[in-house]
């Protein structure tokens, strides 16, 4: 049994970029797991522990073979009748076969099947040792890796993300010899650039996290976040501060450290008239530092930053983050007394200068749009109309500004702090933020009617706008956002409760966007299917079964609000014991009716009734009608599907004593009435022959 140990490749490499270094350590680690696994040397691609800094990329995985086990081969040669000749002489094919698997024609053995005889031989693959395979599975790895930020250097074939400059490669104790990027792989890592410099011999695989510790190096990214996350906390609960631990800038960090040191630093406190947000961008953009809060919720003075070196002095070390973050938050400052020199109105016409989309015209275009769909939005939501419109007009004014030129990020933000500095009423500064969200997913909603209306009216101008142009995504390429605009419209959507169908919403951007570019009917439809199935993702993503989902979308057309409703109501219904039954029949239901020409089926005729089983059903449909609609009327489907659930009965013993499609043409015609009755009860809410039950 060929030998089990450890495996660790490590690529030290020149600094790498701090937000890729997680994405290129799985990359290692994915594309070598596989081809591990594909070659038998490990049970599971999964087995692998990620190591990175940004000094290195290394992976480790456990229980790899010293050698592929040897292989039973079974191959399958030429038929019998073309192997040998009339005389039962092998031709050229039986002998072509015979020493492709290493045998003399005698030698082999027949098979047969439907087709006939065949020629057939059981051949021994030995297994081929992990220093024959690892070689060129690395190589085939680090060019799957390779991207448009990839490079080449010296004079390497090579490209990888940065140069590499050492290369690690052991199975337990032992160096695996193999040659990558112009170096010899042996047992010498590297240690802190500071703290340890020079080469650290790795004894084992499993000593590598161990041995580049005492070297001053956390190869775990996740202990590293760890540990920033850790002295950050402690750091401000220290000073009685609260932390605003973002965890992308954590992460990022970790990314940028191979031995973290959080500080806490101070700043000149003048700085905190500038709006807090501006504040944080800066410090996190360009410094990488954490902000702290007071008890009070407000942003303190204090920071603290994260360096890559355990100093003995540091007081001087804290100090030098001050001096460097000094500057920058000088720069927002900057930034807010030289923008609020014009008001938001007076930037109004630069953004006529900013191309939108070549179709669709200037960003001073869109806003003039807005306007437009927006007022029309606020009616229907109940919105204050004034400050909508004046939102709209002004929302994207903060374009144009340095500091949102600066951090993209702050718009809207921005956009609410300089309304509220033009003395504007509150109410439209908050709708100029708040249009922006949800910025991502999972992002908080806009609760002001005014940013509500102004939120969908942005996000249907884009959408309809970019469809009509004929730029909707395709595949992956979606650089409009589209798909992130059209879960914002559903969330929002539902959020609100907006009882108007996504037909009508897209009919209204279509009106008011058809001044500037012909829309067609089939945009609308486009558009509806497009926001159709951002709607049947966020159904699923809410935990909805994906046959409830397809039998609501078969039911009426309604509000987004109003399929939500309809769907968590068909979800708990399919717990209650009746609704098997009653899904059942609503779909031998409806598999009759199809059989029948729907033009033949008028109203059921009570005189035509003539067993007890159909008397039963038309007494009882004709008590719960009435219930049935009045619910239907208020949206409440869980009592409509209550009351449903008691024609249970009176249906199965319809199906059990009443043949439908008998001789008799009136009374099949009258028996399919009755099923067109009980079944259109049912069809508002959703297609329950979707269920699948």
């Amino acid at each position: 049994m060929s030998q089990r140990e450890d495996l660790l490749i490590e690529l030290g490499c020149e600094e790498l970029p701090a937000r890729l270094l997680n994405q290129q350590a799985q990359l290692l680690a994915t594309g070598l797991g596989q081809r591990l696994e594909e070659a038998g040397l490990i049970d599971s691609a999964d087995a692998a522990t990620i190591l990175a800094t940004p000094r290195r990329l290394a992976v480790r995985f456990t229980d790899v073979l010293e050698r592929q086990p040897d292989r039973e081969l079974e191959r399958k040669g030429p038929a019998e009748k073309v192997a040998f000749d009339e005389q039962g002489q092998p031709t050229r094919a039986a002998e072509g076969f015979a020493r492709s698997v290493g045998k003399r024609v005698d030698e082999l053995e027949r098979i047969e099947n439907e087709q006939g005889r065949w020629l057939y031989a059981r051949v021994l693959e030995t297994g081929k040792s992990l220093a024959e395979l690892l070689p060129e599975m690395l190589e085939q790895t680090v060019r799957d890796m390779a991207g448009a930020r990839s490079m080449r250097w010296s004079d390497r074939r090579e490209r990888f993300l940065r140069p590499v400059r050492w290369l690690v490669v052991l199975h337990g104790s032992e160096v695996i010899e193999l040659s990558a990027f112009g170096l010899v792989a042996d047992r010498r890592s590297r240690g802190h650039r500071i703290h340890a410099p020079g080469e650290q011999a790795i004894a084992t695989a499993g000593d590598y996290e161990a041995s580049l510790e005492k070297a001053y190096v956390l190869a775990d990214p996740r202990r590293r976040a760890e540990r920033i996350a850790e002295q950050v906390r402690a750091l401000g609960q220290a000073q009685g501060l609260q932390v605003e631990l973002d965890e992308d800038l954590v992460e990022e960090n970790a990314g940028l450290t191979e031995w973290p040191v959080a500080v806490i630093g101070h700043f000149d406190p003048d700085f905190l008239e500038v709006p807090e947000e501006a504040l944080i961008s800066s410090m996190q953009q360009h410094q990488k530092c954490f902000a702290l809060r007071g008890k009070d919720g407000r942003l303190s003075d204090r920071f603290v930053a994260v360096a890559n070196i355990e100093s003995r002095v540091p007081e001087a070390m804290t100090a030098g983050f001050e001096r460097v973050i000094r500057p920058r938050l000088a720069d927002a400052r900057f930034f807010w007394d030289q923008d609020r020199k014009l008001s938001l109105e007076q930037r109004r016409d630069r953004l006529d200068d900013i191309l939108f989309q070549e179709k669709l015209g200037s960003v001073g275009d869109k806003a003039a749009r807005l306007e437009q769909l927006a007022v029309q939005l606020a009616k229907v939501l109940g919105a204050d109309q004034a400050h909508t419109r004046m939102a709209a007009r002004l929302c994207k004014c903060d374009l144009v500004t340095e500091m949102v030129g600066e951090f993209p990020e702050l718009q809207g933000i921005m956009g609410k702090h300089y309304a509220l500095a033009d003395g504007l009423d509150p109410a439209v500064a908050e709708a100029i933020e708040s249009h922006y969200r949800p910025r991502h997913a999972g992002d908080d909603l806009p609760e002001d009617g005014p940013g509500q209306a102004l939120a969908l009216a942005d996000r249907l101008d884009t959408l309809v706008g970019i469809f009509a142009a004929g730029k909707k995504p395709k595949g992956g390429k979606d650089p409009f956002a589209l798909r992130r605009a059209g879960l914002g419209v559903i969330r929002i959507l539902e959020h609100t409760l907006l009882n108007l169908d996504l037909r009508t919403l897209i009919k209204a951007a279509v009106d008011v966007l058809s001044k500037q570019i012909n829309t067609k009917e089939e945009v609308i439809a486009e558009v509806e299917e497009f926001l159709t199935e951002r709607l049947r993702s966020h159904a699923g993503e809410a935990g909805l079964a994906t046959n409830t989902i397809h039998a609501v979308a078969a039911g009426k057309r309604s509000s987004v609000a109003d399929f939500m409703t309809r769907a968590r109501a068909i979800e708990a219904f399919t717990q209650d014991e009746r609704a098997e039954s009653l899904i059942g029949a609503n779909k031998r239901a409806q598999n009759l009716l199809r059989q029948a020409d729907d033009d033949t089926i008028g109203a059921v005729e009570s005189n035509l009734l003539q067993e007890d089983a159909e008397k039963m059903l038309f007494e009882q449909l004709s008590k719960v009608e009435g219930d049935v609609s009045h619910a239907l009327d208020q949206s409440d489907y869980p009592q409509a599907l209550g009351q449903l659930a008691t024609l249970k009965q009176p249906v199965d013993q319809f199906f059990d004593k009443v043949m439908v499609m008998c001789e008799d043409a009136d009374l099949r015609a009258n028996r399919l009435a009755l099923l067109k009755r009980f079944s259109g009860l049912i069809a508002d809410i959703a297609d329950l022959a979707r269920l699948g039950r």
